[in-house]
């Protein structure tokens, strides 16, 4: 079998629960042995209250989860808090973690492109809104799940306002990720990030061309942030998402690996036990 297929074999395995070779050779060194998805503990959970709104996301955690843990933030794309977004928490927590998929868009998930952009334009017209979500996620991850490390992963629309957040309240987090959204390229929008950063871009993206990451790069560099940038060549936003025309399942799979072994780095959750164990 060639390593494409077995790539793409293994990430659809990883989605599935299945246990196979492929798997166990892409999990992070540092990170414990995966749980099986019986293993976990999920449900919808109310983490803020925003103008008067309760808002809702997914939790995901493993089911013997006891003491602290590290917790992850996961900030979704244009399409809204959608499955794919609940399968890379379930995915995280297997390794390990306490993770809350939140939710900008009020319960809202499409795959149109035009309400994706409208849903968008509403959550950048309510910013300060989106900013209180986010942080009141922070305060649920500490105060109600009582994680002792805690990291944020945003796509497109939602790695904006990873960045903002942890600009916001840079003292709360440990580790920062962004696929394919747009960065702030000032050294100065940076400087406040002094957590770890890993950032995923697309050498075909419309939105976040070359030129501006290069940008982003060079302003990390003035503002002495620490930036790990992996950039596909070919790749256009959304080449990680199974449901997405611009998935390529090679890509996916090395920005998992990267993805996964940058936490295990960062945040190393405690081990946790097995089924068998």
């Amino acid at each position: 079998m060639s390593n494409k297929y077995k790539w793409y074999a293994a990430w659809i395995a990883g989605l599935l629960g299945i246990s196979v070779a492929a798997v166990a050779q892409t999990t992070a060194p540092l990170a414990p042995p995966l749980l099986p998805l019986t293993a976990l503990h999920t449900e919808r959970v109310q983490y803020a209250l925003v103008d008067g709104q309760a808002v809702y996301g997914y939790l995901s955690q493993p089911a013997d989860a006891k003491g602290p843990q590290a917790g992850i933030i996961l900030i979704h794309m244009w399409w809204g808090l959608n499955q794919q977004m609940r399968n890379v928490a379930d995915q995280l927590a297997r390794r390990g973690y306490t993770v809350l998929a939140v939710d900008l868009f009020n319960g809202q998930v499409t795959r149109d492109r035009s309400v994706a952009a409208r849903l968008a334009d509403i959550a950048n017209a309510r910013s300060g809104a989106v900013l209180s979500n986010l942080e009141q996620a922070v305060t649920y991850m500490n105060t109600h799940q009582q994680v002792d490390r805690l990291g944020v992963i945003g796509w497109s629309i939602g790695g904006q306002y990873a960045l903002r957040i942890a600009s916001e309240l840079p003292q709360a987090f440990n580790a920062l990720v962004i696929f394919y959204a747009t960065p702030d390229t000032e050294p100065s929008q940076l400087v406040p990030l002094r957590m770890p950063m890993l950032a995923f871009f697309g050498g075909r993206d419309p939105f976040v061309p070359p030129s501006v990451v290069e940008k982003f790069q060079w302003a990390a560099g003035l503002a002495s942030a620490q930036l790990d940038i992996h950039i596909y060549p070919d790749a256009q936003p959304g080449f990680d998402d199974p449901a997405s025309t611009a998935y390529n399942a090679a890509e996916a799979q090395d920005a998992w690996k990267h993805l996964t072994t940058f936490l295990a780095e960062q945040l190393q959750p405690a081990p946790v036990r097995t089924a068998s164990g």
